[in-house]
């Protein structure tokens, strides 16, 4: 008996990794490239943000990815979203303020681009506007996208 509780015991964590890799939230996201959205930050002031690139990043069995400084192994064939995007300031003091600066294109940018995983990237957001992503708001996109291909580089 105490032979079969501990083999019970050691394939629990098998059977807990069964299925997919990544979890489901990884693998779908509400917004697409050009997006305008508006967020409250944590000091109560509201910013602009734009997704640039929603990529679909596959995986083999073996291949490694950093997320948030660490290292996952990928335990079986799978696939996530990444999602770039530029990242405004907190500079209004309410959404409608922010959304009315998205829709005119006056808002200040903070961070050209942030690699993300697709919950992060969502969380909090609210679309407002859209405007095209052009040439010149890929250049921080294609310098992490190149490291990213080599493995220097990972997501938030």
């Amino acid at each position: 008996m105490r032979h079969l509780l501990f083999l019970i015991y050691l394939l629990l964590p098998i059977a807990a990794m069964a299925g997919n890799f990544f979890p489901p939230e990884y693998k779908s996201f509400p917004f697409k490239e050009g997006d305008l959205l508006v967020s409250k930050r944590a000091d109560g002031k509201f910013a602009v943000n734009k997704i640039l690139k929603v990529d679909r990043f596959d995986f083999k069995k073996g291949s490694a990815i950093n997320i948030q400084g660490q290292r996952f192994v990928a335990t079986e064939d799978d696939h996530l979203l990444v999602i770039g995007a530029a990242y405004g300031e907190a500079e209004f003091n309410s959404f409608e303020e922010a959304s009315a600066a998205a829709k005119l294109g006056k808002w200040t940018l903070k961070m050209g681009h942030v690699p993300n995983r697709a919950p992060g990237a969502a969380e909090g957001q609210k679309r407002v506007s859209h405007s095209p992503v052009s040439a010149s708001e890929l250049a921080g996109y294609q310098q992490w996208r190149q490291a990213f291909e080599k493995g220097e580089a990972g997501i938030f």
